[in-house]
């Protein structure tokens, strides 16, 4: 029987649903190959995620710089923040090998977070940004001591410069780990600046710390006087909402303009949440999480006087970025809710991005996309040309871009993943060949492959043969 090109592309379909990718031991998860991925999801066909820059360390965040989009610089140039303390400048689609700024060198840096530009940032050129700040321990000891802090910068399109600090949160700790940060503009001027747990079980819950908590400042770091808290004896005046776990992004609704945030759980209980100023968000006091040994926080998700999250997950899938899409690119994704992940319960090589549908009585669906990279996804970011950005939390991170498809697209993709999976051996030809016969559980699409014991052996291997022949890496 000899093959068409149509017969082909079919068996390149058929051969994906056979295929396991072998367990991952390290806790990043395999590197990326040089892609693209496309991919079927439920509502927009195919989806193509292709690499726009790699070789960052553990990016966490990025920004848009404003008048830099030109027809042969479609996506315009940004800024990405890694975790080590560098900023990195993408300009003209390409990722400059030397660091904008290394902050590290510049502040007691343990680790930088999140990045944003400020709205004016056209006129005053303004970063600003978050990070763990590290200072000797007051007891005298050369024990770890630790808070949360915002800072800024200006970036002139080649230097940073005029670092310094704008808040230093009340957060201070000799706890190691319960550590993130994200900040966000809201349409007034003020900003919202997320102090993590620490964890500390107590400090979360009382009025007299920044532990815990989410922040609304001026761009100077003071306290607006239309704070919840402002004028509350006891309480900090800088607090827009307690009992906040790890908060990990925020996001505008395109449509109600409330700001909905997201934070971590342990064992389960990642929450997305609509803010509210004086809302407690319950943390450690009502969770849907338990403790990493097994064991309940509470024995109930809500008490009295907390606040329910709007969605959670059970186990965590380690929830990290979030945003809404309001594009043109994606007709059929408009105002989706777009989450990532970094692993899912504990185990390896299990990140993905979430996709989630709303009516107007709350969610409808949620879809995983992605799967099959098993990255550690970062960041979702809606660029200046409407399409998605997503960044990977890994030594060798890249910054993804994610657009739309066509069937062809997906057909090639897959038949050259296929093929750079397997080497041209006759031991890999027989087993392919055995298991488009016999048929197999799959990976791909967690879909089962139905046996197809009609096609002939030498037909099943030249098939097989058809498809590892497109190897591109």
């Amino acid at each position: 029987m000899k093959l068409t090109a149509r017969d082909l592309c079919h068996s390149v379909v058929l051969l994906l649903a056979v295929l396991a990718l072998p367990a991952q031991a390290q806790f990043e998860g395999p590197s990326l190959g040089s892609g693209p991925w496309v991919i079927q999801s439920f509502e927009q066909d195919y989806v193509k995620a292709s690499i726009i820059a790699r070789g960052l360390d553990h990016p966490f965040g990025l920004a848009f710089l404003p008048g830099s989009v030109t027809a042969t610089n479609p996506l315009g140039d940004l800024l990405i923040s890694e975790r080590t303390g560098k900023l990195r400048l993408l300009s003209n689609g390409q990722l400059q090998a030397d660091a904008v700024v290394d902050l590290a060198e510049v502040l007691p840096m343990e680790q930088l977070f999140d990045l944003k530009l400020h709205p004016q940032f056209a006129r005053n050129a303004l970063v600003y940004f978050t990070y763990i700040k590290t200072a000797p321990n007051p007891d005298g000891s050369k024990d770890y001591w630790v808070t949360t802090a915002l800072g800024r910068g200006r970036f002139t399109g080649t230097a940073f410069t005029e670092v310094e600090d704008v808040f230093v949160a009340a957060a201070w700790s000799n706890n190691i780990g319960g550590a993130s940060s994200r900040l966000h503009f809201l349409p007034d001027g003020t900003l919202l600046f997320g102090v993590s747990h620490r964890i500390d079980e107590e400090a979360p819950q009382k009025l007299d710390n920044h532990i815990g908590k989410i922040l609304r400042l001026k761009d100077d770091g003071s306290a607006p006087a239309d704070n919840p808290y402002f004028a509350v004896e006891g309480a900090l005046p800088e607090m827009f909402t307690l009992g906040n776990r790890s908060v990990m992004d925020f996001t505008t609704h395109p449509v109600t303009g409330a700001v909905w945030e997201i934070e971590n759980g342990p064992q389960g209980g990642d929450e997305v949440n609509i803010l509210k100023p004086a809302t407690n968000f319950g943390w450690p006091v009502a969770t849907y999480g338990r403790d990493y040994d097994g064991t309940r926080f509470s024995p109930q998700p809500w008490v009295e006087g907390t606040e329910l999250p709007e969605l959670f997950w059970v186990p965590s899938i380690t929830v990290a970025g979030l945003t809404f899409y309001s594009g043109d690119k994606f007709p059929k994704w408009k105002h989706n809710l777009f989450v990532t992940s970094m692993i899912v319960g504990r185990i390896p090589g299990t990140g993905h991005i979430v996709r989630v549908v709303f009516n107007e009585n709350g969610e409808v669906r949620r879809e995983e996309l992605f799967k099959n990279l098993k990255q550690r996804f970062r960041y979702i970011q809606q660029g200046p040309d409407q399409l998605l950005y997503a960044l990977t939390d890994h030594s060798d991170g890249v910054l993804l871009r994610i657009e739309p498809a066509t069937a062809a697209e997906f057909e090639a993709a897959t038949a050259a993943g296929v093929a750079n999976r397997y080497a041209m051996t006759d031991a890999n030809i027989a087993l392919l060949a055995g298991k488009i016969i016999e048929g197999s559980e799959g990976v791909w699409g967690e879909t089962p492959m139905a046996p197809h014991p009609a096609i002939a052996r030498d037909t099943a291997e030249q098939m097989v043969r058809a498809i590892l022949g497109l190897a591109t890496q």
